[in-house]
């Protein structure tokens, strides 16, 4: 339950201080001692007191005008899942943060710091005047919330848990700089998605785990332990990580070959292993498995019973040689650069390419509620060639019309506003995709090819799902490896490495791209969505067509895009006459329990049958519709 007070901060006294009633006035109604009162007074602003009544902070804030003193008042809610009162305004920055987070798919670190003076007989200047310093010491992704006189909370994109060592130091050199420098500075921390994915579940975490930084008599930084209630973010003084953090950090970090080297250990030795990290870490770890994976049912069992180990300290043994190999290699050191790189690369305005112009167009009249179908019609008409390739598609034996469809309008009347605007869109970026610059890295065209086909399973296998009826499933589709065209155009030298290195080994592209960039294309493809002001549905799709499960409500959506990719994938497979079963195992890991598990809630009859009754189906349907691969030519 949420309790609501009204704050009063002082932001300047014009007398300094020196009217006699005000110093009383103070302690009285803001119990402040004489001593608190001279040192805000000299050092504005600051936080007087919290008021549960309107009324009582009305009385107070005339009574401080009248001698000067110019006050805020501000909401601010209490709930028993913070250790702090905040402004619901901020509060909700923060969860759009969050938000963005979470789309993104990127781990993210929250950092909760209080500090205070190392002798409690001194005060501390409010950090409430120091908001902007704060955020000039930081990165410009990372978001910075000063709360009260004391706390502020650090939100670091793409900090992993790994990495936070880094952050707690940059985060006690500023307080000591713009601070003081004698000063205690507490830090907890919690990471995003693997300890939640709210504010309110990290911010449990990081308040029962706070690491206290201070300086000894000769000024040297240390750092201690001062609580220690949640084994996987304890850390050793020494700064290293401990042993159940290395086990959850190799399990959640492991990409591309290390993940297939884990997967690779005899079934009860990887489960001895597992067992020692959280339950959460151990389903993410389990999602990624491909569908087929003979540790599907075994860990899944496993996992939902929480199985005995057999022998910890041998499979201990086994992972920690992984880790330190995987400490050594390259990419993995790497990976927090090529991802910062690509990053502050997409955070640029003119990074991203444009959106055509004409499904710009259509967009904006189909979201003007006083638009009429005539509107809608006229805008697509501009582009007569855009005109021909709507109509090729309706007409084609996909649609399986009884009679012809000879205009726009005739197609927007029977098929509705949604799906021609939704088709005029996806259809209008075959330009982007056949002029892109791919560096000779991919064949635009085959490109093209594949999503076009993507496109078209993912609308048939959506003819017995209504709930996606206006969701844009044809163009989530085609659009779902924009990310692609993005890498390869602006860093075709990194995409040449991951091209390489999948080539090399039975390892799918998107692993590859997470192992190496610690992002893959549909993390791309998000910002794209973003920019141009898509849908949530489609940007979703195109976000997490490759781990559905971080989706939310949009899971299913992303899900049946994920099996498309694949399905399109596979039929392109069997029919090259010199595809072998590296190539095939290849794209079977592309398909993944992940993916599974949202498949079964779409259709109560999936299983392996079905996968392969959907192959024939879906092969023999793009045959029948071949000619529109080519719409874009």
């Amino acid at each position: 339950m949420m309790e609501t007070s009204y704050r009063v901060i002082l932001k300047k006294c014009s007398t300094g201080g020196h009217h006699v009633e005000l110093p009383r006035f103070l302690t009285k109604e803001f119990k402040l001692s004489l001593e608190k009162v001279a040192h805000i007074l000299r050092h504005p602003p600051a936080v007087l007191g919290d008021f549960n009544t309107k009324e009582n902070v009305e009385v107070a804030r005339k009574y401080l005008f009248n001698l000067d003193v110019e006050c805020d008042v501000i909401t601010v809610i209490k709930d028993k899942r913070l250790p702090f009162a905040i402004d619901p305004r901020q509060l909700k920055w923060i969860s759009k943060e969050f938000s963005k987070t979470l789309r993104a798919g990127v781990e993210t670190s929250l950092f909760y710091v209080t500090v205070e003076p190392d002798n409690e007989d001194l005060f501390l200047p409010s950090l409430l005047g120091k908001q902007e310093e704060l955020e000039n010491m930081f990165r410009f992704s990372d978001s910075v919330f000063v709360i009260d006189d004391t706390t502020f909370v650090l939100l670091g994109f793409a900090t992993d848990g790994a990495s936070c060592d880094v952050v707690f130091k940059k985060i006690v050199y500023c307080l000591e700089k713009h601070i003081q420098k004698n000063i205690l500075v507490h830090i907890g921390f919690a990471v995003i998605p693997d300890d939640g994915k709210s504010f309110y579940e990290l911010m449990s975490i990081a308040k029962n785990n706070p690491v206290c930084h201070k300086k000894n008599i000769h000024g040297d930084q240390q750092k201690k332990e001062t609580i220690s209630l949640r084994t996987d973010t304890t850390r050793q003084t020494n700064g290293s990580l401990s042993d159940f953090q290395q086990l959850t950090f190799c399990f959640n970090k492991a990409k591309g070959d290390f993940y297939n080297e884990l997967t690779a250990m005899p079934s009860d030795v990887l489960w001895d292993a597992l067992s020692t990290i959280s339950i959460s870490d151990q389903k993410k770890f389990f999602l990624q498995l491909p569908h087929d994976s003979h540790l599907t049912y075994y860990l899944a069992e496993k996992i939902k019973k929480q199985s005995a180990p057999r022998d910890i300290a041998a499979a201990k043994k086994i992972v920690h040689e992984i880790i330190n190999r995987m400490k050594l290699d390259e990419s993995l050191k790497n990976r927090q650069v090529n991802m910062e790189k690509v990053m502050l690369h997409l955070n640029r305005v003119d990074s991203i390419f444009t959106m055509p112009t004409i499904a710009m167009q259509a967009y904006s009249v189909a979201s003007d509620p006083e638009s009429t179908m005539d509107d809608i019609v006229e805008k697509i008409l501009l582009a007569p060639a855009l005109t021909i390739k709507i109509l090729k598609v309706v007409n084609s034996p996909f649609y399986g019309l009884s009679h012809k469809i000879s205009s726009i309008k005739d197609a927007v009347v029977l098929m509705g506003t949604d799906e021609v605007v939704n088709m005029a869109f996806g259809l209008s970026l075959s330009e982007s995709f056949l002029n892109a610059d791919l560096k000779g890295l991919m064949d635009p065209k085959t490109l093209w090819h594949h999503s076009m086909g993507t496109a078209l399973i993912a609308k048939y296998l959506c003819r017995d799902l209504p709930q996606f009826k206006d969701m844009g499933i044809f163009t989530a589709g085609l659009i779902h490896d924009l990310g692609k065209i993005y890498l390869i155009e602006n860093f075709s030298q990194l995409y040449t490495t991951v091209l390489s290195r999948a080539a090399e080994n039975t390892v799918s592209i998107s692993a590859v791209e997470q192992e190496i960039m610690g992002m893959d294309h549909g993390r791309i493809g998000q910002s794209i969505g973003e920019t141009w002001n898509l849908p949530d549905p489609l940007i979703h799709a195109a976000a997490f067509h490759h781990q559905p499960s971080a989706a939310g409500e949009y899971s299913l959506f992303a899900a049946l895009i994920g099996f498309s990719d694949y399905l399109s994938n596979m039929v392109t497979l069997k029919g090259t006459p010199d595809a072998d079963e590296r190539s095939m195992q290849k794209v079977n890991q592309q398909f993944k329990v992940d993916h599974m598990i949202s498949m079964k809630k779409l259709f109560s009859n999936f299983n392996t049958q079905f996968i392969e009754r959907s192959l024939a189906d879906v092969s023999d349907m793009l045959k029948e519709n071949s000619h529109l691969l080519d719409l874009a030519d």
